[in-house]
């Protein structure tokens, strides 16, 4: 069933406005319902445009007969932003924040109002209704709240429940995870341009191997060793690959890597008390 309440979108930058046109398309939102909210005047015509809804500058007046507040802005200026406005989202409204670092409790205590809140941490596949969504309800939202918000976010792709205390992991695995699949895909590329392919079927070949993997990954019931055991040949190419990424460190790279995503996640949290 489509939601027929009043949606507000504050701060609909790139993410928010992938979500925006899931939701859309999906139908789980009819586009009369979305008002989106920019900082920058200068891109309000352009993103109303490309997202066929109404966008303003105007919060105050945007946020008027609200039930469904979305808060794409981002995490350095969330503070700011709900000090300003934060006291005209209605008392009865669901919050849902998208930013990064930043906790329910947080956004709870910017909003004097006592409206309930929902974190989500998405991903940027979402725009091509291929995202990844981990939710946590604050202690404000009720259980009926939090299903709609995963159902939400199950619209642009998946969506899962967690807790609030494991949104920096989260965070470190999917919200960041995909610049690690790029630049993955970016390095694999470059050494088969170095090995005499063509940029171009370098980059096909690796974006569809990558792609498959992650189809058998999700499809196919066996846990990614056993996958990865499966293509790799005694004495063979792969087996030669991985023993060289074995050599270099590769999973201590990648863990450590998510280690300071995780940490970078905690860092914002507490710039933002």
């Amino acid at each position: 069933m489509a939601i027929q309440q009043k949606t507000v979108v504050l701060g609909i930058g790139k993410m928010a406005g992938a979500l925006v046109k899931g939701w859309v398309a999906s139908k789980l939102i009819s586009a009369s319902k979305i008002v989106g909210v920019r900082s920058d005047a200068s891109k309000v015509k352009q993103t109303s445009a490309a997202l066929k809804i109404k966008v303003t500058t105007d919060a105050l007046e945007a946020l008027k007969g609200a039930r469904l507040v979305i808060l794409g802005v981002k995490p350095q200026k969330m503070k700011e932003v709900l000090g300003q406005v934060g006291s005209a989202i209605p008392k009865k409204a669901l919050v849902v924040s998208i930013a990064a670092g930043i906790s329910t409790e947080q956004i709870e205590k910017l909003l004097p109002q006592g409206c309930p809140v929902v974190r989500v941490m998405p991903n940027t596949p979402s725009l091509l209704n291929a995202g990844m969504a981990a939710v946590a309800g604050g202690k404000r939202s009720k259980p009926a709240q939090v299903k709609q918000v995963l159902k939400l976010f199950a619209a642009v792709g998946k969506s899962v429940q967690v807790r609030e205390n494991q949104m920096d992991w989260v965070t470190a695995v999917s919200g960041s995870g995909p610049a690690y699949i790029f630049h993955m895909i970016e390095a694999m590329v470059e050494a088969g341009v170095a090995g005499g392919l063509s940029r171009e079927v370098a980059t096909e070949l690796v974006a569809q191997t990558v792609y498959g993997a992650s189809r058998m990954a999700l499809e196919t019931g066996k846990t990614p060793e056993e996958l990865r055991v499966q293509v790799t040949s005694p004495g063979g190419t792969t087996q030669a690959a991985l023993e060289k990424m074995a050599e270099l460190g590769f999973s201590k790279t990648v863990g450590e890597a998510m280690k300071a995503a995780a940490h970078r996640g905690e860092e914002l949290r507490a710039k933002n008390g």
